[in-house]
C-alpha cells in the first residue's frame, strides 16, 4: 500500500474510534449497539479505499506489437549456401547429421507451434517410425526425412527441395 493510503486508513481509524467513544458516552449503557450502527462505519471504510484506488487506477494504453521481416542476413545465407553445396559433394553422413538434422529440428519447431506441444515430445515422436505419420499425416514427409538418403549429390538436392516444399505446405 502507498503512504497515502496508510495515512488515509489511520485517519478513517481515529475518526471511528472517537465516534465510538462518543456515542458509547452518549448512550446509556443499557441499550445495545445497532448493527447499523457498527456496520456503517466499515462500510464508509470500504467507499474511501474504493474512492482512494479508484483515483490512482489507470488504464493500460494498447500496445502495438511491431511486425518486423524476418532478416536473412548475408552471412547466414552465405553459410546455408556453404553447407548446401558441400552436402551434395560429401559423403552421406554429413548430409544426414547437419541438413537433415537442421530440417528435422525445423519440423519440429512448426509442428510444436502448430499443436501446442512440447517441441522435445515432437522430436522423440516424429523420430518414432509409428507416431511420426501419425502426427504429421505425412507418411512421405517422414520418409523424407528420417530414411537413407540417397547416395549422389543430385539426388540429395532433389530430396532437400522436396522434403522443404512439404515442411513450408505443412499444416496441423
Amino acid at each position: 500500500m502507498k503512504r497515502r493510503t496508510i495515512r488515509l486508513l489511520a485517519f478513517a481509524s481515529a475518526v471511528y474510534v472517537l465516534l465510538l467513544v462518543l456515542l458509547r458516552s452518549v448512550i446509556p449503557e443499557a441499550l445495545t449497539p445497532t448493527v447499523t450502527l457498527l456496520a456503517l462505519p466499515l462500510v464508509l471504510l470500504s467507499l474511501i479505499l474504493a474512492v482512494d484506488l479508484s483515483d490512482r487506477a489507470t488504464v493500460p494504453s494498447e500496445t502495438i506489437a511491431r511486425e518486423d521481416p524476418r532478416r536473412l542476413r548475408a552471412r547466414d545465407i552465405q553459410s546455408l549456401t556453404r553447407q548446401v553445396e558441400v552436402a551434395a559433394k560429401a559423403s552421406p553422413a554429413y548430409f544426414e547429421t547437419i541438413l537433415r538434422g537442421r530440417l528435422r529440428d525445423l519440423l519440429a519447431e512448426k509442428v510444436s507451434l502448430e499443436t501446442g506441444t512440447d517441441n522435445e515430445y515432437v522430436k522423440r515422436a516424429l523420430a518414432d517410425h509409428d507416431l511420426g505419420p501419425r502426427l504429421i499425416k505425412d507418411p512421405e514427409l517422414c520418409k523424407l526425412l528420417y530414411y537413407s538418403p540417397p547416395r549422389g549429390g543430385e539426388a540429395r538436392l532433389q530430396l532437400l527441395r522436396q522434403i522443404i516444399d512439404r515442411i513450408e505446405g505443412w499444416k496441423a
